[in-house]
């Protein structure tokens, strides 16, 4: 039998954009490998953007493919978290080689998650203030009159040190987290969340047995499911897994339909994805909860984050602020 002969068809300009563009799509949708295998998706980001420049210069319709470049944007800055927590610092040593500038703000993306921080902590300055006043005081009278063993204190240092070792940024380092809350839990077996944290450190680590039993032995030291989950879903949230914080927060919702805090714990997973909308219907319904419920604590919180939420959602593609950084 014959062979058909398919004649070799050259790719266009356009072609080239739009082949970037469908990588972009499924890299931006889960952030595969770590290091230099996660900064691809930003490599791919500068192709589309170099692309759409020189066909838009050309005088080529590219409105399709403008508004797909938009979406993968978008996609991108819901899921920063994630892909800082894979990037690590290899997203500093390629931005050094490859000098971007500053109209490709991905490349900056961790600086844009500092500036967000910052910005929170400017918007609750003056609440932080009379919260270390109210905390001063308290913490005397529980230094005084309820003071923890000595293991029990050292643990929580332990456990302090940990959580700032997990989270995403330039001073990540899940291994040492690791030990700083294995280090707390053997000082403090009986506080479940510890056991969370070296269960959840494990499976970043990708050791899915002793994740496993450390999270089992967690789970049975609660007295509900609810517990365990809520507070999973918010370490989840600390090590930037968005993924697993959400389904836990799902299944927290689904079970527990009358807990606020599922509701609450569920809407800053929403914002840490960026679906500040639904962010905002769960911190209505955890409010209404809480007033149903009584628990003015959570309503406060509630409508508090509800109305910081808010004043998010006009938000537009980031602007960096001039910093020293070359």
């Amino acid at each position: 039998m014959g062979k058909y002969y398919v004649p070799f068809i050259a790719r266009t300009p356009a072609d080239r954009v739009r082949e970037a563009l469908d990588a972009a799509e499924t890299r931006v949708i889960g952030f595969r490998g770590k290091g230099s295998d996660a900064l691809e998706l930003l490599h791919l980001m500068d192709r589309v953007a170099l692309g759409l420049g020189e066909l838009e210069d050309a005088g080529v319709d590219v409105r399709a493919e403008s508004t797909r470049f938009e979406t993968v944007q978008r996609q991108f800055l819901r899921r920063k978290a994630q892909f800082l927590s894979a990037a690590g610092p290899a997203l500093r040593d390629e931005r050094e080689r490859v000098h971007p500038g500053e109209e490709r703000w991905w490349w900056y993306v961790d600086r844009l998650q500092s500036e967000e921080r910052s910005r929170r902590l400017r918007r609750i300055a003056i609440w932080g203030i009379v919260a270390a006043v109210v905390l001063s005081v308290a913490w005397g009278l529980y230094d005084r009159f309820l003071r923890p063993p000595e293991n029990v204190r050292q643990a929580y240092q332990h456990s302090g040190t940990g959580q700032f070792l997990a989270e995403p940024g330039e001073e990540q380092d899940l291994r040492a987290a690791l030990a700083e809350f294995e280090a707390a839990a053997e000082l403090d077996p009986t506080d479940p969340e510890y056991w969370v944290w070296i269960g959840i450190l494990h499976q970043q680590l990708d050791e899915d047995a002793k994740a496993q039993e450390a999270l089992d032995k967690a789970n049975s030291m609660y007295d509900s499911s609810l517990q365990f989950l809520l507070q999973r879903s918010q370490a989840y949230l600390r090590v930037g897994d968005l993924e697993r914080a959400m389904a836990d927060a799902n299944e927290a919702v689904a079970r527990y339909p009358e807990a606020g805090w599922a509701y609450a714990l569920r809407a800053n997973a929403f914002v840490a994805l960026g679906d500040l909308g639904s962010a905002v219907s769960d911190l209505e319904t955890a409010a209404d909860l809480a007033a149903q419920a009584g628990d003015t604590q959570l309503e406060a919180f509630a409508r508090t984050q509800r109305g910081m939420v808010i004043q998010q959602m006009a938000g537009q593609f980031p602007t960096l602020e001039p910093t020293a950084e070359g």
